[in-house]
């Protein structure tokens, strides 16, 4: 288990990115084109317009026997590894392997190439960002730029931790006492309160089911929570008050009264940020 500093949390900034990159990058995110069958894009299962969540609100078939919960993209260039056993740890290499993944995109770097050149709109943007125009780093890192503006600052808790102490109710700052307390920040820590740290146990009910049972997670981010269930790996859970209780029984092994969940949760809720402004 990796543990940071149960103090180490805080508010998210902007990250510096080109705008008009990440204007083409959100075309390409959306664009069913550049995957094989021309009916998937990288927002089928990171949804940003339906629902506000980054995620998609149903599991992802991944194989003919497992499914898995999306993860939410918004505030995900701020994390140091990705996907669920945080075996990449660079937003660049994050985008590739979603791209060319057969369970993810499922495209490949000659195909996303041919089909962005084959678009005027995307050959004369490219010309005009990029001195060398339409190649697959490009598109990358396009792509790179979008996901570097989908950062949801200015919940209530950050304004908390910069400074303002009238932000929160008195139930919040409950929420968030009982939150140290019992442990929670010792794994959901750090911008994201989460999503940079790893666990090593079984939490989920239909994932490695042919190994031991115990594997290496990444601890999932707790930012927009409210909005971003089904909860676990699996998707197991959709209400977030079970998953609070779930969580306190299960990983810190101990009991949790209907108060304390009420408490946390309220807290929780505080994580609700502004939506990105590329999407406005």
């Amino acid at each position: 288990m990796e543990f940071c500093l149960a103090s180490q949390v805080a508010p998210i900034k902007p990250l510096d990115y080109d705008r008009q990159k990440a204007l083409l990058g959100k075309s390409l995110f959306h664009d069913t084109r550049l995957s094989p069958s021309g009916t998937d894009s990288c927002e089928k299962c990171h949804n940003l317009y339906w629902s506000p969540s980054g995620t998609s609100l149903k599991n992802i078939k991944i194989s003919f026997k497992q499914t898995l919960n999306s993860p939410t993209v918004l505030n995900s260039a701020l994390n140091y590894l990705f996907f669920k056993d945080g075996r990449v740890k660079n937003i660049r290499e994050q985008v590739i392997e979603s791209i060319v993944d057969i369970n993810q995109l499922g495209s490949s770097e000659k195909l996303v190439v041919e089909k962005v050149s084959l678009n005027p709109h995307y050959k004369h943007k490219f010309k005009t960002l990029y001195k060398d125009g339409v190649t697959f780093n490009n598109i990358v890192d396009a792509i790179v730029n979008f996901q570097k503006a989908l950062l949801t600052p200015n919940s209530k808790f950050d304004k908390f931790i910069s400074g303002d102490n009238t932000v929160l109710s008195e139930d919040e700052k409950k929420g968030f006492e009982l939150f140290k307390k019992a442990g929670c920040i010792n794994c959901h820590n750090g911008v994201n309160l989460g999503s940079n740290v790893y666990y090593d146990m079984q939490l989920d009910c239909n994932l490695d089911q042919n190994s031991t049972g115990i594997a290496k997670y990444k601890v999932p981010g707790l930012r927009n929570i409210s909005k971003t269930g089904p909860y676990l790996y699996d998707g197991s859970e959709r209400d977030l008050k079970d998953v609070i209780e779930h969580i306190a029984n299960l990983r810190m092994q101990n009991e949790i009264n209907k108060e304390q969940i009420e408490l946390i949760y309220k807290f929780l809720l505080t994580l609700d940020g502004d939506n990105p402004e590329i999407l406005k």
